[in-house]
């Protein structure tokens, strides 16, 4: 049977869907489908982690607005899984629906599945198309891609500034940087991510409750690194709902304000460091561990400092407010020893910017990971 050229715009679509799982499906991918049989269109991804997939939601929804789905174009945000896992392969539904073409934006590096589904679906008959826009499928998958290749969580460091750089005045105060709808913006936000991590000292200065809006959104995982178990334990990230991970000194552990924090709710997790630092790679490992796959760093300055130096930001939003603060020690938003000389400097390798009300967002990716790629 002769096809045309499979469609960007029914690719972007299922991108699009794919969106709707972000933060609520981790450890899996977040994954969108669109099913076109004709003028016949079906949608579907994947809601939650645990529920059916993205591919499964879409047959059903086209067979129950009673679309024939016999020899349909399926278009898929990521390769189909092919194994067993808490639901049943996704290439066995497509191939009894006797799907005509599957396109894929991204291939799945997960080694229980990868290239087994083409192989099936190609044995089947069905005809299977790769790579179609995967520059933005790779982007979307970015986080699921990172963990199921190096055990990590993605990392976007994340901070507002005023147009001369700073986070803070001199005497600390920050509040506020950005507009009123910049931040409701950025909490909405907050529910398409899997955790977010500050620093003790951003918790001691900005008590903040790090939770999404409006209160029926999802909230993420709250962590915060605390060598020597330093939040105080009436702090508003103890009383949201949502868990608190702190990460401290292992010898901290048996100390009585680790025992107080625990009592307040917190989770303790102690890691073996050198000096007053906790190593971000273990850090990092436990929370992959337990399904973070899109980590965001609020910093504050020593914390982003931290993670530039060990190579562990992938991605970046900055926030730029149109204001002027001035002060020679007004803080910056990475601290640390920082780069030298300047031709070392960290670029960024893709970016983008928008605009929120009166503030500018940069958004980009460092490393070849933010992008979906494999490290280089």
């Amino acid at each position: 049977m002769s096809r045309g050229r499979p469609d960007p715009l029914r690719m972007e679509r299922a991108i699009e869907l794919a969106r709707n799982g972000l933060g609520r499906v981790a450890p899996n991918p977040p994954v969108g489908a669109l099913l076109v049989a004709g003028t016949d269109v079906a949608e579907g991804w994947h809601t939650h982690h645990g529920g059916h997939h993205a591919e499964v939601n879409c047959l059903a929804a086209a067979r129950s607005a009673g679309i024939d789905v016999t020899g349909a174009d399926l278009y898929i945000t990521l390769e189909p899984c092919g194994h067993h896992g808490k639901t049943p392969p996704c290439v066995e539904a497509i191939i009894e629906a006797r799907i005509g073409r599957v396109i894929v934006s991204v291939d799945d590096p997960n080694p229980v599945t990868a290239g087994i589904s083409y192989r099936l679906l190609e044995d089947a008959g069905i005809e299977v198309v790769r790579d179609l826009l995967a520059e933005r499928g790779r982007w979307l998958a970015a986080p699921y891609l990172c963990r199921t290749r190096y055990g990590r969580p993605l990392v976007t460091a994340k901070w507002a500034m005023t147009a001369d750089g700073k986070i803070a005045c001199e005497s600390g105060d920050s509040r506020w940087i950005t507009s009123e709808l910049t931040r409701a913006r950025t909490r909405q936000a907050r529910s398409e991510i899997d955790a977010i991590l500050v620093g003790v000292q951003t918790v001691i200065s900005d008590d903040p409750r790090l939770t999404s809006d409006p209160p029926a959104a999802a909230d993420p995982l709250r962590v915060v690194i605390d060598p020597n178990c330093r939040t105080p334990v009436e702090a508003a990230i103890l009383k949201a709902p949502a868990a608190t991970l702190i990460f401290c000194h292992a010898q901290q552990l048996d100390s009585d304000a680790a025992h107080r924090l625990q009592d307040a709710g917190a989770q303790l997790i102690g890691l073996d460091s050198s000096g007053d630092r906790i190593a971000l790679e273990p850090l990092l490992a436990q929370l992959a561990q337990r399904g973070v796959q899109d980590l965001l760093v609020e910093g504050g300055a020593e914390t982003h400092g931290g993670f530039l130096t060990a190579g562990l930001i992938d991605r970046v939003q900055i926030l730029i407010a149109p204001k002027l603060v001035g002060g020679t020690a007004a803080p910056g938003p990475i601290g640390g020893a920082g780069i030298e000389p300047m031709n070392r400097a960290v670029p960024l390798i893709h970016h983008r910017w928008s605009q929120i009300d009166e503030d500018l967002l940069l958004e980009g990716a460092v490393t070849p990971e933010g992008l979906g790629e494999e490290a280089r």
